[in-house]
């Protein structure tokens, strides 16, 4: 999963602006963990098969999937999810 800091921070910014208190919480405790991340090294950075790569993408796994369970739609998965549609939608015999 390659997805950057930077998309998450765009996306949170513009949720911090319309969301309601409890969401804001919730959005700024991401908010600390980004910052945490961002001291480290990105997990392409360090050597293949090495334990550290495998611990930074484990981090940067759960990074993303607090992000999505707030509402973040990382580009890639919006992909699958539309390919998901038409071809649920081809097999069943209609044109979505």
């Amino acid at each position: 999963m390659t997805t950057n800091t930077s998309d998450i921070k765009l996306w949170m910014e513009y949720e911090l602006s319309h969301a309601d208190r409890r969401k804001k919480e919730r959005l700024e405790k991401l908010a600390v963990h980004l910052k945490r991340a961002e001291q480290y090294a990105h997990a392409n950075a360090l050597p293949v098969g090495s334990y550290q790569r495998q611990i930074a993408k484990r981090h940067e796994r759960k990074l993303v999937a607090e992000a999505m369970h707030l509402g973040f739609q990382p580009a890639n998965e919006e992909i699958i999810r539309e390919l998901g549609i038409h071809l649920a939608g081809s097999s069943l015999g209609l044109s979505l």
